[in-house]
């Protein structure tokens, strides 16, 4: 197989043969009238034929080198084309973002994110794979998506899980619920329904055993996927919703909602995204973990 030409050795060549001077071609490079010599020798050897006729200190192309000429430029003019079309993808970077979110998260912290990402990656094609965060886990697991932006799971191991931020649960009832003006004794909690968002959540796991290790058992729920859906029922007391304050500023500020804190004990969460352990973030990933990171500082 042939070996490919020396890229310098043809702008030498190119250069030599447009302007027709070792010392014009030299400054022209940067180089010395010697490097320019010796560097149209070398192609000429390389490719077994003479490339200029020499007279004195001019120089003229041969046949061959006339040959060569829209060759070289047409290689050179390339490798030009293909410098541009990098420098344009590192300053508009283009390529695809899969994120797998809680539905909290898709509603209350993705779409900041979004905005502000895409500020800086508009050529960015972005899609959301949401579910409850085991769901979301095992997707990160399988290489289905890129980022997982869900509680912190109990098992990281395979996980690199970067904080975004801590909350803590309460209860959100009614300005009518008793407990809106007497806080409840846990063993109250059993006679009460409660509003979860899904019952394969981590945040329904971690509900129960807190109420377990009170030696208190929930009994009495009602399903649904939507947060805004909770909320309405809670206000209109057909139910108590367990959830962090944030999900609910505007309805605390306008009275349709009152946090209760848990009995005895705070239940806390940890929110974070997370990669596989050991992959390397390309600079669009490290963008989106950081401004996951700046929305989780508004959030509290």
């Amino acid at each position: 197989m042939d070996q490919p030409l020396d890229t310098r050795q043809l702008r030498a060549f190119i250069s030599l043969a447009r302007s027709g001077s070792f010392t014009q071609a030299g400054r022209e490079l940067h180089l010395t009238q010697s490097a320019i010599s010796h560097g149209i020798k070398a192609l000429e050897n390389d490719l077994a034929c003479q490339l200029f006729h020499r007279q004195g200190k001019s120089v003229h192309l041969t046949h061959h080198g006339r040959e060569l000429l829209p060759h070289a430029e047409t290689v050179m003019q390339a490798m030009s084309q293909a410098r541009a079309s990098l420098g344009a993808l590192d300053k508009t970077p283009r390529g695809r973002l899969t994120i797998g979110c809680t539905p909290a998260a898709s509603q209350f912290i993705l779409p900041t994110v979004f905005r502000e990402f895409k500020e800086s990656f508009p050529q960015y094609e972005i899609r959301v794979l949401p579910g409850e965060t085991p769901q979301t886990i095992e997707r990160l697991l399988n290489n289905e998506v890129d980022l997982a932006v869900t509680l912190r799971p109990p098992e990281v191991t395979r996980l690199e899980c970067h904080g975004i931020f801590e909350d803590e649960l309460e209860f959100l009832v009614s300005p009518l619920h008793p407990w809106a003006t007497k806080a409840p004794k846990v063993k109250d909690a059993t006679l009460e329904t409660f509003i979860v968002s899904s019952r394969s959540s981590l945040n329904f796991t971690m509900i129960q055993e807190f109420f377990l290790k009170q030696g208190v058992r929930l009994n009495h729920f009602i399903e649904l996927g939507s947060s805004e859906a909770i909320k309405e029922l809670a206000k209109l007391g057909l139910g108590i919703a367990i959830a962090a304050r944030w999900i609910a500023r505007t309805e605390i500020a306008a009275g349709q909602l009152v946090p209760v804190p848990l009995p005895k004990a705070k239940l806390r969460r940890r929110w974070v995204t997370s990669s596989l352990k050991g992959r390397p973030l390309n600079l669009a990933e490290r963008t989106f973990v950081g401004l996951c990171e700046e929305v989780g500082r508004r959030m509290n």
